[in-house]
């Protein structure tokens, strides 16, 4: 081989060597999240996504550096989204096993109290014993998931007939308004915000105290394989936790929060 073309060829491998060695930002990944809108954890105004899972989840990928794309679609379709590998993962959710088994969860993000409603005129009353409300209809939405203590009360009501399913928590209030049912479960915060939208709130009554506690987290697409950047997150929820950041971002919501409560659960409590 002639020299002037050995010199090329060598100058040839060490530039692409140099080439690959250089991060191309233009093709940058970005992460494509899940969730349901929920006001106030994720919901859309003016073209925009806001809530506060939504502010922790942008915050942890600023911190990790990382490109985030949040979309907000049905319950269902979020799950399917997350456990099958069409999107990276999904937010705003409680840990299942069936859930555990296709995706990776991180620490806990925040907590959440779940909690009983009925009609305004009601007789019910309820000191704690989900048993108690087995000869009446719950209204429960289709692949939510409630905490331990109230899926287990469902799942063993479904077959005596007494459980009603709906698609949205919306819908479940509706139908617990036209007597479809008798008692409703929900997160409390997103539940009273949602009767309020919906203009119903002298309408519905909170029944007794919650019936349970719950960690919300953000769940990682194991098809996908992100145990990594599962582990990221956690690296950065933790820094959230240490600075102030995750109280900061809590706090601003709770006092949004505080300034509706009192009128608003005046009419539902």
């Amino acid at each position: 081989m002639p020299e002037n073309r050995k010199i090329i060829l060598i100058l040839s491998i060490l530039i692409c060597l140099i080439l690959l060695t250089i991060p191309n930002h233009g093709v940058a990944k970005e992460y494509t999240f899940v969730s349901l809108e929920f006001a106030p954890y994720s919901y859309c105004s003016n073209g925009t996504v806001k809530g506060l899972d939504v502010e922790l989840l942008q915050e942890c990928f600023r911190r990790m550096d990382e490109k985030l794309k949040i979309m907000l679609v049905p319950w269902k379709r979020a799950l399917y989204m997350g456990m099958y590998g069409q999107a990276d993962g999904v937010f705003s959710i409680l840990l299942t096993p069936e859930r555990n088994e296709k995706m990776f969860f991180s620490d806990p993000v925040r907590t959440e109290l779940m909690t009983l409603y009925v009609r305004k005129d009601s007789k019910l009353v309820f000191n704690g014993d989900l048993d108690e409300l087995k000869d009446f209809q719950l209204g429960v939405v289709r692949n939510f998931s409630y905490g331990n203590k109230v899926d287990n009360f469902v799942k063993n009501e479904i077959s005596s007939g007494h459980i009603e399913v709906s698609v949205s928590p919306e819908m479940n209030i509706t139908k617990l308004i036209r007597k479809r049912f008798d008692v409703m479960v929900g997160d409390k915060i997103s539940t009273i915000g949602a009767i309020r939208k919906l203009g119903v709130a002298g309408q519905i009554r909170q029944l007794g105290e919650p019936v349970s506690s719950n960690n919300i987290y953000v769940a990682f697409s194991k098809e996908l394989g992100h145990a990594g950047l599962r582990d990221r997150f956690n690296v950065a929820l933790k820094s959230m936790r240490a600075d102030g950041t995750w109280d900061r971002i809590i706090n601003h919501y709770r006092e949004l929060w505080d300034k509706q409560k009192d009128h608003l659960t005046n009419e539902v409590e």
